[in-house]
């Protein structure tokens, strides 16, 4: 006799224990799982997984990593220029301190105002502007005073002076520090000087032999003055 199967009609499929009817229309296995719903779920996506780390871990910083590294390289650029710039300035500020001492000069060396040295002949170098400063002082020049003065003699006699005189620098240090006006200054005194010679002198004397005469005596009285005051002054002719 063929053996018959227990199908459920219509459906072709054959009535085990766990396929019960009235089961709410799914098929149960022996595990006990529902194969209807284990279909719809599947392993879940992993670059969903991983972009949703990326947004929590990227709110924790302020950000998308991507954004943070960019933003990193282009402040470490910009600090890497502005330290470029900072060191060729500092180069040009130090290569200003540079300085040359021709053989007829003298270089008088000031720090805030105050003189610290005085440099010969050659290439030399000092702290630049604000903090020192050079004064450059040509001791070998021969600079020129015009005078032109109306003068009384002893014997009450007026004569016309016209004549000049002539000086070197001889201390730069003292020249700069203790003469503010060297040719009205040396003017003044050499005015003075004269006054006082041709006030002991008659007119005779002052216009026949005694023009050199006097002009030797008012070189003296005016190299006097100009040493007592220390002003480094050479009184080269009059």
């Amino acid at each position: 006799m063929r053996k018959q199967d227990n199908l459920k009609p219509g459906t072709g499929k054959h009535d085990m224990a766990w396929n019960e009817p009235g089961g709410n229309g799914g098929d149960k296995d022996p595990w006990g799982t529902n194969r209807g719903k284990r279909g719809n779920q599947g392993p879940p996506d992993l670059d969903e997984v991983f972009k949703d780390l990326q947004k929590k871990f990227g709110g924790l910083f302020g950000g998308k990593g991507g954004g943070r590294s960019g933003s990193g390289s282009a402040s470490s650029g910009g600090g890497l220029g502005i330290g470029l710039v900072i060191a060729v300035l500092l180069l040009f500020w130090i290569a200003t301190g540079f300085y040359k001492i021709e053989e007829a000069e003298r270089g008088v060396v000031f720090r805030f105002g105050e003189h610290v040295s005085t440099t010969q002949k050659g290439l030399h170098w000092h702290l630049p502007i604000p903090i020192e400063r050079v004064e450059k002082v040509d001791v070998t020049k021969v600079y020129t005073i015009p005078l032109n003065s109306t003068m009384l003699t002893q014997d009450e006699n007026i004569v016309d002076i016209h004549g000049t005189v002539q000086y070197q620098i001889d201390d730069a240090e003292k020249y700069l520090f203790n003469v503010r006006h060297p040719e009205i200054s040396l003017a003044q005194v050499t005015e003075s000087a004269l006054r006082q010679s041709i006030g002991r002198s008659k007119m005779d004397y002052v216009i026949t032999e005694g023009r050199g005469e006097i002009a030797i005596q008012v070189k003296g009285i005016i190299q006097e003055i100009v040493n007592n005051y220390q002003t480094g002054l050479n009184i080269f002719k009059v």
